[in-house]
């Protein structure tokens, strides 16, 4: 019987009075840390858009020289500018440095980011939200 009462003591008045306190918060920062990498990855994926079917699209290397310039990539087809890769229509990310692709725009010839429905200097539609409603 002392024993239950030494131990109930101990809970009410020492470390145990300290963990009572401490482990609720230690479990709801614990619990926050988990829902943020949950909702870090939703957001990952959904930005990538994972696709139950995958199919493997050519990627092609720009034109190496030295007269290569920024003005000379082909006009509305998505490019690494980092590792100089060309991607087919409708790719947002490039598959090998993850960054975000670009295009010059087929009108104007403003550099775009690869997912913008339309050019933002003179309104051209460059075809992503056309590609996205046939997936």
């Amino acid at each position: 019987m002392d024993l239950i009462r030494d131990v109930a003591d101990w809970l009410s008045t020492d470390w145990g009075n300290r963990l009572g306190f401490f482990f609720p918060l230690v479990l709801l920062g614990l619990l926050g840390l988990y829902m943020l990498w949950l909702i870090i990855g939703y957001l990952r994926v959904s930005q990538i858009g994972v696709a139950d079917k995958r199919t493997e699209q050519p990627v092609v290397a720009l034109p190496a020289g030295e007269g290569t310039t920024a003005a000379e990539h082909p006009r509305g087809v998505p490019y690494c500018a980092f590792d100089q890769l060309q991607y087919p229509v409708g790719a947002r990310f490039c598959t090998q440095c993850e960054r975000d692709l670009t295009l010059d725009c087929t009108n104007c010839g403003a550099t775009l980011s690869a997912g913008d429905a339309s050019c933002y200097r003179c309104g051209t539609r460059t075809g992503v939200g056309d590609v996205a409603q046939l997936s």
